[in-house]
C-alpha cells in the first residue's frame, strides 16, 4: 500500500504533532494514504513558514501501516520534486 509523508530538504519528517523531527520513530510520523491530504497539509505548513522547503514523499507501508523509506527513495523523491518544481516555474 502506498502512503505519503512530508519531508524537508534536510531529511526531517513531519510528525503527528505537526512538528519537524529527525528521529526515526515510524509510529510518530504524519502519514496519509491520500496524496491530496498530504498536499493540503504541505500548503498549510507553507502558509505558516514561507521559507519552508518540504516535499511529499510516496513510500510503501509495512504490515502495520507504518512508512518504509529507504535512502534510495529519499534521494529519488527529492530529485523528482526538484524537477517538477522547475517544470512548473
Amino acid at each position: 500500500m502506498k502512503i505519503y509523508i512530508l519531508q524537508t530538504q534536510d531529511q526531517r519528517t513531519l510528525n503527528k504533532d505537526l512538528e519537524w523531527s529527525s528521529e526515526a520513530d515510524r509510529n510518530a510520523v504524519f502519514q496519509t494514504p491520500h496524496r491530496d491530504i498530504a498536499i493540503n497539509q504541505l500548503i498549510e505548513l507553507n502558509a505558516k513558514d514561507i521559507s519552508l522547503r518540504a516535499a511529499i514523499v510516496e513510500c510503501e507501508a509495512d504490515s502495520k501501516g507504518r512508512p518504509v523509506l529507504t535512502v534510495g527513495q529519499q534521494a529519488r523523491n527529492s530529485d523528482d520534486s526538484n524537477s517538477s518544481q522547475s517544470n512548473e516555474a
